[in-house]
Protein backbone atom coordinates (compact mmCIF):
# COMPACT_ATOMS: atom_id res chain seq x y z
CA UNK A 1 0.00 0.00 0.00
CA UNK A 2 2.96 2.19 0.88
CA UNK A 3 4.78 1.53 -2.43
CA UNK A 4 0.96 2.21 -4.18
CA UNK A 5 0.54 5.57 -2.73
CA UNK A 6 5.03 6.64 -3.09
CA UNK A 7 3.98 7.65 -7.02
CA UNK A 8 1.31 9.86 -6.46
CA UNK A 9 2.87 11.55 -3.32
CA UNK A 10 5.67 12.28 -5.46
CA UNK A 11 4.09 13.14 -8.37
CA UNK A 12 2.24 15.81 -6.11
CA UNK A 13 5.65 16.70 -4.43
CA UNK A 14 6.84 17.64 -8.06
CA UNK A 15 3.82 19.48 -8.76
CA UNK A 16 3.91 21.81 -5.71
CA UNK A 17 7.20 22.39 -6.20
CA UNK A 18 6.81 23.45 -9.89
CA UNK A 19 3.78 25.73 -8.67
CA UNK A 20 6.14 27.25 -6.27
CA UNK A 21 8.97 28.55 -8.59
CA UNK A 22 6.23 29.62 -11.19
CA UNK A 23 5.12 31.58 -8.36
CA UNK A 24 8.08 33.71 -7.82
CA UNK A 25 8.86 36.61 -10.01
CA UNK A 26 11.82 38.51 -11.10
CA UNK A 27 12.74 42.24 -11.72
CA UNK A 28 15.30 44.61 -13.14
CA UNK A 29 16.47 47.14 -14.45
CA UNK A 30 19.34 47.94 -17.23
CA UNK A 31 21.05 51.20 -19.52
CA UNK A 32 22.65 50.31 -22.66
CA UNK A 33 24.74 52.10 -25.40
CA UNK A 34 22.93 51.94 -28.74
CA UNK A 35 23.73 52.40 -31.99
CA UNK A 36 20.79 51.98 -34.66
CA UNK A 37 21.32 51.98 -38.86
CA UNK A 38 17.68 53.39 -40.03
CA UNK A 39 17.13 53.55 -43.70
CA UNK A 40 14.33 53.79 -46.69
CA UNK A 41 15.37 57.56 -46.75
CA UNK A 42 16.00 58.36 -50.29
CA UNK A 43 12.33 56.79 -50.95
CA UNK A 44 10.54 58.74 -48.46
CA UNK A 45 7.95 61.46 -49.63
CA UNK A 46 8.78 63.96 -47.22
CA UNK A 47 12.53 64.67 -49.34
CA UNK A 48 12.61 68.40 -50.35
CA UNK A 49 13.57 68.61 -53.75
CA UNK A 50 16.78 69.43 -55.15
CA UNK A 51 18.66 68.29 -52.34
CA UNK A 52 20.70 64.93 -52.74
CA UNK A 53 20.42 62.20 -49.72
CA UNK A 54 21.48 59.22 -48.00
CA UNK A 55 19.55 56.13 -47.85
CA UNK A 56 20.49 55.81 -44.13
CA UNK A 57 22.14 57.56 -41.01
CA UNK A 58 23.36 55.90 -38.14
CA UNK A 59 22.44 57.72 -34.72
CA UNK A 60 23.82 56.60 -31.51
CA UNK A 61 23.23 56.85 -27.90
CA UNK A 62 21.18 55.46 -24.59
CA UNK A 63 18.87 52.88 -24.06
CA UNK A 64 17.20 52.24 -20.45
CA UNK A 65 14.49 50.02 -19.19
CA UNK A 66 13.01 47.76 -16.29
CA UNK A 67 11.55 44.16 -17.17
CA UNK A 68 9.30 41.97 -14.62
CA UNK A 69 9.46 38.53 -15.59
CA UNK A 70 6.14 36.93 -13.60
CA UNK A 71 5.52 33.29 -15.02
CA UNK A 72 7.82 30.17 -15.67
CA UNK A 73 7.07 26.97 -18.13
CA UNK A 74 10.02 25.08 -17.63
CA UNK A 75 12.88 26.63 -18.66
CA UNK A 76 11.27 29.57 -20.12
CA UNK A 77 10.09 32.79 -17.92
CA UNK A 78 7.53 34.74 -19.25
CA UNK A 79 7.95 38.81 -18.62
CA UNK A 80 6.91 42.45 -19.42
CA UNK A 81 9.56 45.19 -20.84
CA UNK A 82 8.90 48.80 -20.69
CA UNK A 83 11.95 50.58 -22.41
CA UNK A 84 13.03 54.24 -23.82
CA UNK A 85 16.06 55.65 -25.96
CA UNK A 86 17.15 58.58 -27.40
CA UNK A 87 19.80 58.54 -30.09
CA UNK A 88 21.16 61.00 -31.94
CA UNK A 89 23.94 61.72 -35.02
CA UNK A 90 25.23 65.43 -35.96
CA UNK A 91 25.58 63.73 -39.43
CA UNK A 92 21.93 64.17 -41.04
CA UNK A 93 20.90 61.95 -44.36
CA UNK A 94 22.06 64.97 -46.31
CA UNK A 95 24.70 63.80 -48.97
CA UNK A 96 26.71 67.02 -49.34
CA UNK A 97 26.31 68.35 -45.97
CA UNK A 98 25.53 67.42 -42.20
CA UNK A 99 21.90 68.95 -42.31
CA UNK A 100 19.95 69.08 -39.34
CA UNK A 101 21.43 65.94 -38.20
CA UNK A 102 19.38 62.60 -37.19
CA UNK A 103 17.57 61.82 -34.23
CA UNK A 104 14.97 59.04 -32.98
CA UNK A 105 13.11 59.39 -29.53
CA UNK A 106 11.34 55.67 -28.62
CA UNK A 107 9.15 54.56 -25.89
CA UNK A 108 8.10 50.94 -26.36
CA UNK A 109 6.43 48.31 -24.01
CA UNK A 110 6.27 44.39 -25.15
CA UNK A 111 6.60 40.52 -24.00
CA UNK A 112 9.99 39.03 -23.33
CA UNK A 113 11.01 35.45 -23.25
CA UNK A 114 14.20 34.25 -21.02
CA UNK A 115 15.54 30.74 -21.27
CA UNK A 116 17.30 29.03 -18.82
CA UNK A 117 20.49 27.06 -20.10
CA UNK A 118 22.63 23.97 -19.03
CA UNK A 119 25.40 26.68 -19.24
CA UNK A 120 24.37 28.86 -16.24
CA UNK A 121 26.19 31.90 -16.90
CA UNK A 122 24.83 32.51 -20.24
CA UNK A 123 21.01 33.62 -19.90
CA UNK A 124 19.56 34.55 -24.05
CA UNK A 125 16.38 36.27 -24.35
CA UNK A 126 14.02 37.30 -27.11
CA UNK A 127 11.48 39.97 -26.91
CA UNK A 128 8.40 41.79 -29.16
CA UNK A 129 7.77 45.19 -28.32
CA UNK A 130 5.80 48.19 -29.85
CA UNK A 131 5.44 51.84 -29.34
CA UNK A 132 6.23 55.56 -30.11
CA UNK A 133 9.19 56.55 -31.81
CA UNK A 134 9.57 60.03 -32.90
CA UNK A 135 12.45 60.97 -35.65
CA UNK A 136 13.15 63.29 -38.44
CA UNK A 137 14.81 60.89 -40.27
CA UNK A 138 17.52 62.97 -40.68
CA UNK A 139 15.78 65.13 -43.20
CA UNK A 140 15.57 68.83 -43.27
CA UNK A 141 11.57 69.00 -43.72
CA UNK A 142 10.93 72.61 -43.33
CA UNK A 143 9.38 73.85 -46.73
CA UNK A 144 11.32 76.73 -46.92
CA UNK A 145 15.10 75.48 -45.71
CA UNK A 146 16.98 77.98 -47.83
CA UNK A 147 14.99 81.24 -46.39
CA UNK A 148 16.54 80.98 -42.75
CA UNK A 149 19.31 80.95 -40.96
CA UNK A 150 18.16 78.40 -38.53
CA UNK A 151 15.97 76.23 -40.52
CA UNK A 152 13.25 74.46 -38.17
CA UNK A 153 13.38 70.74 -38.59
CA UNK A 154 10.16 68.60 -38.17
CA UNK A 155 9.99 65.85 -35.61
CA UNK A 156 7.19 63.16 -36.88
CA UNK A 157 5.53 60.71 -34.10
CA UNK A 158 5.42 57.30 -36.08
CA UNK A 159 4.20 53.73 -34.93
CA UNK A 160 7.61 51.75 -33.89
CA UNK A 161 7.94 48.19 -33.25
CA UNK A 162 11.09 45.95 -32.75
CA UNK A 163 12.15 42.20 -32.25
CA UNK A 164 14.85 41.87 -29.45
CA UNK A 165 17.47 39.14 -29.03
CA UNK A 166 20.15 39.23 -26.49
CA UNK A 167 22.44 37.52 -23.83
CA UNK A 168 23.03 38.20 -20.29
CA UNK A 169 26.07 37.35 -18.56
CA UNK A 170 26.04 37.49 -14.29
CA UNK A 171 29.35 39.20 -13.04
CA UNK A 172 28.07 39.62 -9.70
CA UNK A 173 24.84 38.37 -7.53
CA UNK A 174 22.37 41.21 -7.88
CA UNK A 175 23.90 42.55 -12.02
CA UNK A 176 24.62 41.34 -15.33
CA UNK A 177 26.45 42.27 -18.11
CA UNK A 178 24.38 42.53 -21.12
CA UNK A 179 26.84 41.18 -23.48
CA UNK A 180 25.16 42.10 -26.89
CA UNK A 181 21.30 43.08 -27.60
CA UNK A 182 20.44 42.87 -31.61
CA UNK A 183 17.05 44.48 -33.00
CA UNK A 184 15.42 44.57 -36.08
CA UNK A 185 12.05 46.54 -36.75
CA UNK A 186 10.95 50.19 -37.96
CA UNK A 187 9.24 53.38 -37.58
CA UNK A 188 6.30 54.22 -40.03
CA UNK A 189 4.50 56.80 -40.34
CA UNK A 190 1.09 58.46 -40.71
CA UNK A 191 -0.86 60.29 -42.85
CA UNK A 192 -0.33 62.02 -46.32
CA UNK A 193 4.12 60.80 -45.43
CA UNK A 194 3.30 57.62 -44.83
CA UNK A 195 6.56 55.35 -44.85
CA UNK A 196 8.54 52.53 -43.57
CA UNK A 197 11.93 53.43 -42.08
CA UNK A 198 13.33 50.02 -41.31
CA UNK A 199 15.59 50.31 -38.07
CA UNK A 200 18.66 48.00 -37.07
CA UNK A 201 20.20 48.51 -33.68
CA UNK A 202 22.77 46.64 -31.60
CA UNK A 203 23.14 47.63 -28.03
CA UNK A 204 25.80 46.59 -24.84
CA UNK A 205 25.26 47.70 -21.31
CA UNK A 206 24.55 46.94 -17.47
CA UNK A 207 21.51 45.07 -15.61
CA UNK A 208 20.88 44.99 -12.33
CA UNK A 209 18.04 42.53 -11.03
CA UNK A 210 16.50 42.20 -8.12
CA UNK A 211 15.99 38.67 -5.35
CA UNK A 212 13.22 36.61 -6.74
CA UNK A 213 9.57 38.31 -5.20
CA UNK A 214 6.68 36.06 -3.55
Amino acid sequence: MICKLRLPLVVLATALAALSSTARAQAGVYGMFTVDRMSGIQSSPILPAGVAYNNSVNPLGFTGGAYYDFKSFGPVRVGVDLRGSTVNTHRGAQANSDGSGAHIYSGLAGVRLSFHTPVKFIKPYVEGAAGIGRSNYGVLTNANIYTYVNPGVQTISNLEYHGYAGVDIPFASFADWRMFEVGYGALNSFGNAAHTYPIMSISTGVVLHFPSLP
